[in-house]
């Protein structure tokens, strides 16, 4: 019954630090701005070149909506930054006041809709994946005290490497059709036509699918490299005990 168990947790343990070491990408690229204000200097407008907004003016709405969407869903402050980016570009005769309200410079209901709904996504993600690391964490130190470090080692090798995997199949989807993996990740979050807006919208401008695979980019990097310092840690344990 003992030995039972304890495959029973080492092989919850491989599935959990899965998770965690995915979840290791995502805190990346959704709680500190570092990467959406890079991405956004970089890919924001990239396909506006009409837009009246500045990359700076473009950024900092962008890290504004990420607030939005993963932090504090201040309507308020969003608002504030929409209105302090079409000010500026008002004051530098790049737009007008009455072009203020058009969904190229503001965010109509429908966009702030869809980003309240990733913020329910993310709302319930986060703790979730807080979660799942602590029962890593805690099923990891199980199988070091109660397996042995070998069958640590076993396991750190078996969860970076169900990752890896995965995440190369996804790699090579995205190189081949990054739009269609984009509409299957959103469909399983998202009715159908809550999420796609004009091409010429602030959201995709803010937004646009050169800033989306960057932000792929990052989580994919973050998670592989996690998930191979795993692999050798697990490589090392199993050396040391051979």
């Amino acid at each position: 019954m003992t030995k039972l168990l304890d495959g029973i947790v080492a092989f919850g343990s491989v599935l959990l630090l899965a998770v965690t070491l995915i979840g290791a990408g995502f805190a990346v690229v959704a709680i500190p701005d570092a990467a959406t204000a890079t991405l956004s200097r970089a890919f924001s407008g990239c396909d506006q070149p009409n837009t009246p907004f500045t990359a700076d003016e473009l950024a900092s709405m962008a890290i504004a909506g990420k607030h939005y969407t993963f932090d504090d869903n201040d309507r308020e402050k969003l608002d504030a930054a929409i209105a302090e980016a079409n000010a500026a570009a008002e004051a530098g005769g790049r737009a007008t006041a009455s072009t203020r309200e058009s969904a190229a410079c503001n965010l109509p209901a429908d966009a702030i809709s869809h980003l309240d709904d990733v913020y329910r996504v993310a709302s319930m993600a986060k703790p979730a994946l807080a979660i799942v690391a602590v029962l890593c964490i805690a099923g990891l130190a199980h199988v070091a005290v109660r397996i042995g470090r070998r069958a640590l080692g076993r396991t750190l090798i078996a969860g970076g490497g169900l990752v890896l995997a995965a995440f190369c199949a996804l790699g090579a989807w995205a190189a081949i059709d990054f739009d269609g993996l984009f509409a299957a990740f959103h469909s399983l979050f998202f009715q159908a036509g809550t999420w796609t807006f004009p091409y010429d919208s602030l959201l995709i401008t803010l937004y646009p699918t050169a800033f989306w695979m960057g932000i792929g980019g990052i989580w994919l990097a973050v998670t592989c490299i996690a998930s191979i310092i795993c692999i050798i840690v697990g490589r090392l344990l199993r050396s040391e005990t051979e």
